[in-house]
């Protein structure tokens, strides 16, 4: 198995996602004022620019959610949570809106339809800029001004027992008169798995039972309960988690918070899924330029597991890319020989493989292209 792949980090792809929405809102406004100052050759690259600037962004925002899976704004700040959801709900309807009228825009551009290309782009440059912006606010929102974090928690040498399916745990922590044990813990998971179940300790160290007022997961791929509720004093209770990780591949992190009637904001738990992957595609965005030499590229479908997995077919789902499917090493190593007709114009495009993998959510992968 590639240990480079196996050990991906999906944590780094927010950053690098942030860094693509801040660098598409820059160069929009300077091929805004460009194009206002009549300087059209400047434009087109300026534009050109962030149209490859979001495509990238794109890929990487397909690649972390289908790794990491859905990422949750945390409650315990309910008013900032009420105002990410104003922004993220028309950031969401907007960007799927914009992807034809991109692809409008930049084509008419090309073709030199540029009362077209005036007429789309007042509609489509606002609504572009919007994304971009509010992509970079989403991301401080949610993973630096208002951050998931319990309170109380003060770290201790790690637990020594594991649950079922744990490779590991990490820390206790405290709240108020309850002592949980561990804060974090780590699970390995195989492929396809469609369940896993972790369990943590809740000791009451105090006088007096404590009620459990609040236990939620934070996303609707988990199902959490308690067996003791209020935890009598010096008894220690289990808290269950139940995690639906079918989606999920790589690594993933998932929460649930507790709150007690002696806090007044919730602790957390945190389960850390490693998955190791079966196969790896690699690019998974293959890029042409606009004019270019319309050569073949090549992706390459690689499998890390032991168990083989064979490509049965691949095809391109859009016409003007050809796909080739070349078979390197039968159920190892397979190559996707990618050839544009012409690169004249910008697209976007899907290669879908099918496989005979037993596991149906690996079954049918996907490599994406575009020409920008």
């Amino acid at each position: 198995m590639n240990p480079l792949v196996s050990a991906i980090d999906y944590q780094i792809f927010p950053p690098i996602n942030a860094a693509l929405n801040f660098s598409s809102t820059v160069l929009l406004v300077a091929g805004f004022f460009l194009i206002k100052s009549g300087r059209r050759k400047a434009h087109q690259y300026t534009m050109t620019a962030a149209l490859v600037s979001s495509a990238l962004f794109l890929a990487c925002y397909l690649t972390y959610h289908y790794g990491a899976g859905h990422t949750e704004f945390p409650k315990e700040y309910p008013v900032a949570r009420r105002i990410y959801l104003a922004i993220l709900i028309p950031h969401i309807i907007l960007a799927v809106v914009n992807l034809p009228l991109i692809i409008i825009l930049v084509t008419a551009a090309a073709r030199g339809r540029f009362e077209t290309h005036k007429k789309f782009a007042k509609v489509t440059f606002p609504s572009w800029l919007f994304v971009s912006v509010t992509g970079v606010i989403i991301y401080f929102m949610i993973y630096q001004w208002f951050p998931a974090t319990g309170e109380g928690a003060t770290p201790a040498p790690a637990a020594e027992e594991s649950g079922p399916g744990s490779a590991g745990t990490e820390t206790s922590g405290k709240s108020g008169d309850l002592v949980f044990t561990p804060v974090t813990r780590m699970v390995n998971a195989d492929p396809g798995e469609k369940q896993i179940e972790v369990t943590f300790s809740v000791k009451n160290n105090g006088s007096e039972a404590v009620g459990i007022t609040g236990l939620e997961s934070g996303c609707e791929c988990l199902s959490v309960s308690i067996d003791q509720d209020p935890i009598p004093p010096g008894a220690v209770a289990t808290i269950t988690g139940v995690f639906n990780i079918e989606q999920l591949r790589g690594s993933s992190e998932k929460n649930i918070s507790v709150l007690t009637g002696q806090q007044s904001r919730p602790f957390f738990l945190t389960t850390r899924i490693e998955i190791d992957p079966i196969y790896s595609i690699e690019e998974s965005m293959t890029t042409w330029g606009i004019d270019s030499e319309p050569e073949t590229k090549v992706v390459t479908f690689r499998v890390l597991r032991e168990a083989p997995v064979h490509v049965l077919s691949a095809e391109s789902k859009r016409k003007e890319v050809r796909c080739e499917l070349v078979e390197v090493e039968k159920g190892r190593l397979y190559h996707l020989k990618l050839t544009p007709q012409s690169t004249a114009s910008s697209l976007l495009g899907i290669v879908r493989l099918e496989t005979d993998c037993e596991i149906e959510s690996y079954a049918r992968p996907l490599a994406y292209f575009s020409i920008q």
